[in-house]
């Protein structure tokens, strides 16, 4: 996860603030409960792409002797797997 906890429980504070400020949402005394609602979605959209890259170096693992066979870039062919099985999926990274 690119990351940490802290990082992520200061966007989350961020984000709400800034909704309230601008009168899109109202939390009152549930701030808190809202807040490690907003951590739960990023940590989990963050261990979607952790999950595909894992994916992505497991193909490539796979094939390691053709891509050094053909001289291939191998953090080209990361991108460029991660971007097509993104998209066949509807991820937005």
């Amino acid at each position: 996860m690119k990351l940490n906890k802290e990082m992520i429980d200061y966007l989350s504070k961020q984000i709400v603030v800034q909704l309230e400020e601008k009168g899109l949402i109202e939390t009152g005394k549930e701030q808190i409960g809202v807040r490690e609602t907003v951590s739960g979605i990023i940590t989990n959209d963050l261990l979607v792409e952790d999950k595909l890259n894992d994916e992505v170096k497991i193909l490539l693992e796979e094939m390691g002797d053709e891509l050094d066979k053909k001289n291939i870039n191998y953090r080209k062919m990361f991108q460029l797997v991660k971007q097509k099985l993104a998209r066949e999926r509807g991820l937005i990274l």
